[in-house]
């Protein structure tokens, strides 16, 4: 490697942010002060050029801007040169590209040329072919958009009506990610006070750490799904069921945090005790109050009753047309 130079560009669609434009990204970000990237946008495109933009910049190293241009020009190299010579606020030292017109793009610019994995030995995916099938390729995204696009189902139901049961058997079977219930793991931490009041903002930690941990674990999948025991929905409903009254914060998070999908288990089978349940009278109730929310949020939903095994084979088969991804411009 040379001397550090100050300023470096690249240039290209991202379209979608895989890791081996992040590679691009992160090796021309090495060796220089600041590296530009190039996004070119057109208004065709399925995924917005801000997103795109957003997500590379989130998983790229700090020193990386993110410029947004317009997809406009004739696919050659002097009108592109000129194009990166108006945006930049400086002429780039250096550019880095994985293209064979690579080097004639930069020497229009006066700049040195770095070719970074042009035999795509390193990570052997391109962007047309994410577009063309996203849920086989869904494990080359970066993570902030693995985090964006990865559908959301969301188990919901009452106390003892088999969601969580559902949620990890369905991942397991999927062989994905799920985020447990955190109002479990928060109530388990509380529950030897000698006070066992709550209070509204103890409802709007668990549902908001919920999502934070959903988020986190969809940048980690590889699956193109996501599966979560109860949801800021769910939350409204235990708010209601403890304070007596609904909570517009949880009602905004809910919006804010819309599933793909609701599968809400029906409460048909004998209430289990399992040493922290509590509300075997509440079942009923909760569960018609689950219902309600369910169907005025807009999302698509579906009941699920019986035993586990048809339960589960109905979730695949739900997950399965969700993740069934049309293919992207």
């Amino acid at each position: 490697m040379g001397p550090m130079r100050t300023v470096g560009v690249t240039v290209g669609k991202f379209n979608p942010p895989h890791l081996g434009h992040l590679h691009l990204v992160e090796t021309g970000a090495a060796q220089v002060d600041r590296l530009y990237v190039l996004l070119g946008a057109r208004p065709d495109q399925t995924l917005p050029a801000a997103d795109r933009a957003a997500w590379l910049a989130a998983a790229a190293p700090p020193n990386v801007t993110v410029i947004v241009t317009p997809d406009d020009l004739p696919a050659a190299n002097e009108p592109w040169a000129q194009r990166a010579l108006q945006v930049l606020p400086q002429p780039p030292e250096v550019g880095f590209t994985s293209e064979p017109w690579g080097p004639g793009w930069c020497a229009a610019m006066g700049a040195e040329h770095v070719a970074v994995d042009p035999g795509r030995e390193r990570f052997p995916i391109s962007a047309t072919e994410i577009r063309a099938d996203l849920r086989t390729g869904f494990e080359w995204l970066v993570p902030p958009a693995r985090t964006a696009l990865a559908r959301r189902i969301v188990t919901a139901g009452a106390e003892s009506s088999g969601k969580t049961t559902l949620a990890a058997a369905l991942a397991a079977q999927w062989g994905t990610t799920w985020v447990p219930e955190y109002g479990r793991t928060y109530w388990e931490g509380r529950r030897h006070r000698r006070d066992q009041s709550w209070a509204t903002t103890e409802f709007h930690h668990i549902a908001t750490t919920h999502h934070t941990v959903a988020d986190g674990l969809a940048a980690q999948s590889a699956a193109g799904l996501v599966v979560l025991d109860t949801d800021a929905l769910v939350t409204r409903v235990w708010h209601r069921r403890y304070l007596g009254t609904d909570d517009c914060e949880l009602a905004a998070l809910a919006t804010v945090h819309r599933p793909d999908f609701y599968v809400v288990c029906a409460p048909d089978f004998d209430w289990v005790q399992d040493g922290t349940r509590e509300s075997a009278g509440e079942r009923e109730a909760m569960h018609r109050r689950t219902l309600d929310l369910v169907a005025a949020s807009g999302v698509q939903y579906e009941v699920l009753a019986g035993d586990p095994a048809a339960r589960l084979r109905r979730a695949m088969d739900i997950a399965d047309k969700l993740t069934t991804f049309d293919p992207l411009i």
